[in-house]
């Protein structure tokens, strides 16, 4: 296994590498490695990870290769929250903060992602083909290592790298630009972590309450486990009693908390008038998805087949050396490898399960349930509102205009025309987003900002694409008396989406009837078209599709046969 650049990349997985500039010993490494961890968890204790939690590790098995000194590393996965990436630049800054002689790499499944979140200061040679072991953390500093200090056209060695950076830490050190862009991006922690958080009252058994009390982050498990619930997973959610519940105080992320919100009860599952409070809707679904986790392990961690398979493995990599089993060393790297295992091998809900049995047989577990009963019967519990859930015209504006900075003004109360629509969403799928950020199209800068209507954007966008696909831009199929305004109707008609103005219709149909002459809409026909087949899995065009109810696949195949 080699770092920095050889890891193999998993989607929504952070890759961290700690280098020293000193000499240290296995004994230092090991103290190096509980210290980091013991700071991780100190600065984080109040934090809910996604999916994984952060965790620095000595490497169980590696491979001697000259160029790449020792090192401690970490693998995390971020899952659908990538606030949890950001919050991890955070406390490696803070590490390096503390312990001066470590430098460290990071890069998640799209690289460099420091850089990217940069892509507007950084220097002209800086591209994913020459920045490659050229990016640290070092002494709480974003380091770039500049083609003037190591030239570009030869690949730069990371323990060289590492040199370079120890011995110019001035003239490796990145732009002011460059920090300032990724130091606001990371935002204010640890006040962040609080503002982040949002609790909830929740009716739950006695049991999971005092669980989810002494234990909070285990709701990133139980949520993530609900909204992924498959079939086989079903059959433990049926007959669910409301039996020994009290009302629980319960810390979510927000991102967690409105996963839950907005995901569905199941059919099966009965709901009575008694469950038709909030509180007891969201009761139910985590109480079906501690059931799932607890089905999951029926035996200790350490006799499933996932274990079994990572001692073999081990085995068979030499981890144990020579040892005989039963001796001191070799119950000493077990134990090691058992730490491992439940850090870094197994699944977060077999994770999960083990800590949850953990805590039932702890001294404090029936202490607490006591404390919540008796609390649950005198005292008022609080909640926070949750009316953030909404966002309003004003904050979205402020969220495009601050990410993207557009230079148009789209007024809510001015009618969208497919003029207006058709341009800027051409120019916005022309633009393409690669390591040196989004080519913008080279238009006269003006100091105006978006107001963006949603609703106006996607119904004049839907009756495009609609006749587009649906008529298949054939003239025969346009009857343009279709569309004419008769005595008998009005010059606008009110739906469920809003104002819909037979002018609109007509000049539209018109323009669909010279569809030769005027290549306006088919650009932006063959630009969602080309957006569709070069963004992958997911995208922009993609979710526009998805959003006015046109599937991705019909709309390729329908390209493919033009």
């Amino acid at each position: 296994m080699t770092p920095a650049g050889a890891f193999p990349k998993y989607e929504e997985t952070l890759q961290c590498i700690f280098f020293s500039t000193t000499e240290l010993s296995t004994a230092e490494w090991d103290y190096l490695c509980d210290s980091i961890n013991v700071i991780i968890a100190s600065i984080s204790k109040d934090y809910i990870w996604h999916r994984d939690e952060f965790k620095v590790y000595l490497p169980i098995l590696t491979e001697v290769k000259n160029d790449i000194p020792f090192y401690l590393q970490s693998t995390t996965n971020f899952g659908d929250n990538i606030e949890d990436e950001w919050f991890i630049v955070y406390l490696i800054l803070e590490i390096t903060k503390i312990y001066k002689h470590l430098i460290v790499h990071i890069e998640d499944n799209d690289g460099d992602f420091l850089l990217i979140e940069a892509a507007d200061h950084l220097p002209v040679w800086a591209n994913p083909e020459t920045t490659e072991n050229r990016v640290f953390i070092f002494n709480q500093h974003i380091h770039l290592i500049p083609n003037t200090v190591a030239p570009t056209d030869a690949f730069l060695k990371l323990d060289d790298a590492i040199k370079l950076v120890k011995n110019n830490p001035e003239v490796t050190r990145a732009s002011l630009e460059i920090e300032q862009t990724i130091i606001k991006r990371i935002g204010q922690y640890p006040k962040k972590i609080k503002e982040s958080c949002h609790t909830a009252i929740l009716k739950l058994p006695v049991e999971l309450a005092t669980i989810l009390t002494l234990k909070p982050s285990l709701i990133a498990p139980i949520v993530n486990t609900y909204c992924n619930i498959d079939v086989l997973d079903a059959k433990q959610c049926k007959d669910i009693k409301f039996e020994d519940c009290i009302d629980t105080e319960v810390k979510f992320t927000k991102y967690l908390y409105a996963m839950l919100m907005q995901s569905e009860l199941p059919t099966y599952v009965k709901c009575n008038n008694s469950m038709k409070e909030k509180k007891s809707k969201l009761g139910l679904k985590v109480i079906c998805a501690y059931r799932i986790i607890m089905s999951r392990l029926s035996k200790d961690i350490y006799y499933t087949t996932e274990y079994k398979k990572f001692l073999n493995s081990l085995t068979k990599n030499g981890y144990f050396k020579d040892n005989l089993e039963g001796s001191v060393e070799y119950s000493q790297l077990l134990e090691k490898a058992k730490t491992y295992f439940l850090d870094m091998e197994c699944s977060v809900s077999l994770n999960a399960c083990n800590t949850i049995n953990e805590i039932k047989l702890s001294n404090e577990f029936n202490n607490t349930a006591e404390q919540l009963k008796q609390k649950s019967d005198k005292e008022l519990l609080e909640e926070d509102n949750d009316d953030w859930l909404n966002i309003n015209p004003d904050q979205l504006n402020e969220f495009l205009n601050s990410h993207y900075g557009k230079n148009v003004k789209l007024k809510n109360k001015d009618p969208i025309s497919q003029h207006i629509l058709t341009s800027e969403l051409k120019d916005f799928l022309k633009e393409t987003s690669n390591f040196e950020g989004i080519e913008h199209n080279q238009k006269e800068i003006t100091k105006h900002t978006i107001e963006f209507n949603s609703e106006d954007f996607c119904y004049c966008l839907e009756k495009m694409l609609n006749m587009v696909s649906n008529q298949s831009l054939n003239e025969s199929n346009i009857n343009s008396s279709d569309y004419s305004s008769d005595d008998d109707d009005d010059d606008c008609v009110e739906n469920n989406k809003g104002l819909e103005c037979k002018a609109q219709e007509v000049e539209l149909a018109s323009k669909l009837k010279s569809f030769e002459k005027d290549k306006v809409e088919v650009s932006v026909f063959k630009n969602l078209s080309q957006s569709l087949k070069e963004e992958g899995i997911t995208g922009p065009a993609g979710t526009i599709f998805r959003q006015i109810g046109l599937k991705k696949s019909d709309m390729l195949d329908s390209d493919d046969d033009d």
